[in-house]
């Protein structure tokens, strides 16, 4: 948040830095701290300059606030907030153009009505239409269906005197429909943002893999001679992510649910035409579980070969679905992939000498990437350690930072990965180089619904991986193989 104010400040004061003191801290000339105070106040001017001194106790110069993530972030919001007010001014002209179009209409039928009041009005009547509006076209249930009019009467308190038994060609018909007008809010369900994926950057493409096209140059300055001495070629390992294809096939007796879809609305105080069974069967029931196995299977996942032949075959298990990140790093570290720098090879970590041994491998960092602000993503026992060891070594000192634990003189702070418990894995990487595969088009994802006696079979199907774009910016510690083994027979419960 910082980083942001500073850009906006040194942006609007038009200066790169700010002047400095005789101890090298930053200060704000008086002519600047009157220009801000008649921008933004003299609260914020105070505040600021609270924020300026407090971000460079430890040594720091203020304009490191101002990161290159930071300068993305601000034009992206910039891009988004132009893209925003340009698609605002649209639909107010758009709004514009319909209420003009309904006052001339509603003119009309008044100058109708007028008419018609001053005729005989013949035996059949003559029945006016005041016009429809296309505002508030959010789906609403077919309240003329079995299985709503049975909630409706429940929620009321009032006997149901019609069948109770669900019509699944009933059911399968409003969930087209439910599809059909809340088909983005659906996807957002099948596909949304998890704990992990909120690390990662997006790549939208609709290729089975994708490679990185991108070069790192390593040096390009020399001194200089009047002679052709090229420098600066390209180095870099670009590593495959493969996409996988996912579905969910999921089975419901919809008269089974029928009390529970009840209780649900009378804890939640919604009306039965609010919350449509179909809207709870999928929101209810099936994405929280899939929220859960996706985050396991994007980290620790292992694809596999179904062996499934025909219907009602045995399904694979969630992480057979796709090589999570997890693996992929112990598929590298297998193959020797020497570009990627391994930390504490070989090391175990201990709980007396876990503070110093994170340090270490913080050092081993590339000092390309270490001025960059970067996350460890780890176990989340691994960081609870490391969290106990430091207040151990350190009891005195006090952290306010809760899991996001930062390590000193550092700008890398520890994330923990709920999909990586067990693991013992850490490993750091910039944002940018750690990739999350979605669908270019979000329409080839599916979702339907087919009926069969009393029983619906939900169906779903889209496309979603996860891996690393270049070897080189990848750091990563793996325990040790005896360390690993018996950890993993540990959660087996051996």
């Amino acid at each position: 948040m910082f980083g942001k104010v500073m850009s906006v400040v040194l942006g609007f004061l038009g200066i790169s830095a700010f002047a400095k003191d005789e101890k090298g801290k930053s200060i704000l000339l008086s002519t600047q701290e009157e220009q801000l105070k008649q921008k933004y106040g003299a609260v914020f001017v105070e505040a600021f300059k609270k924020d300026l001194a407090e971000f460079e106790k430890e040594g720091r110069n203020a304009e490191e606030a101002v990161t290159d993530e930071v300068r993305t972030e601000l034009e992206r919001e910039r891009d988004s907030n132009a893209t925003a007010l340009a698609q605002a001014r649209k639909s107010l002209k758009e709004l514009d153009d319909k209420v003009k179009a309904l006052k001339d209409e509603i003119a009309q039928k008044d100058a109708q009505i007028e008419k018609m009041t001053k005729e005989p009005v013949p035996d059949a009547g003559q029945q006016v239409d005041g016009g429809k509006s296309e505002m508030g076209n959010k789906f609403k249930p077919d309240m003329s269906l079995a299985h709503n009019r049975y909630l409706d009467a429940a929620f009321k308190g009032a006997a149901y005197s019609g069948n109770s038994t669900i019509e699944t060609t009933e059911l399968q018909k409003e969930f087209g429909k439910y599809v059909s007008s809340e088909r983005i809010e659906i996807l957002k369900g099948l596909m949304g943002t998890t704990e992990s994926t909120k690390y990662m950057s997006t790549l939208v493409t609709d290729k089975t893999e994708v490679r990185a096209q991108q070069a790192a140059i390593d040096s390009v300055l020399q001194q200089f001679v009047p002679k052709w001495t090229p420098k600066g070629k390209s180095k870099f390992t670009p590593l495959t992510i493969k996409n996988y294809k996912c579905k969910i096939n999921v089975p419901i007796t919809p008269s089974d649910i029928m009390e529970d879809i009840l209780g649900y609305l009378y804890d939640e105080n919604l009306k039965p035409e609010d919350m449509p069974v179909v809207k709870y069967i999928l929101y209810q029931l099936i994405f929280p579980k899939l929220d859960e196995e996706r985050e396991i299977a994007l980290a620790v996942g292992e694809f596999k070969e179904t062996s499934a032949t025909k219907d009602g075959d045995a399904a694979t298990d969630a992480n057979d679905v796709m090589d999570g990140y997890v693996t992929q790093l112990k598929k590298l570290k297998k193959a020797n992939n020497e570009a990627i720098t391994w930390l504490l090879d070989g090391e175990k970590l201990e709980d007396a000498t876990l503070v110093d041994q994170i340090e270490k491998a913080v050092e081993e960092v590339k000092p390309l990437y270490k001025k960059k602000s970067m996350f460890i993503h780890a176990d989340p026992d691994l960081v609870t350690r490391y969290g106990k060891a430091y207040r151990k070594k350190y009891p005195w000192l006090k952290n306010e930072d809760g899991e996001k634990i930062k390590v000193d003189f550092s700008k890398f702070s520890f994330v923990p990965l709920e999909g990586m418990r067990g693991t013992g894995v850490f490993f750091i990487t910039p944002k940018e180089n750690f990739k999350h595969l979605r669908s270019k088009d979000p329409q080839s994802a599916k979702v339907w619904m087919q009926g069969e006696n009393y029983d619906v079979k939900i169906f779903a199907e889209w496309w979603e991986a996860t891996g690393f774009w270049l070897a080189e910016a990848i750091f990563a510690y793996l325990p040790p193989a005896e360390e690993a083994s018996v950890s993993s027979a540990s959660d087996d419960g051996i």
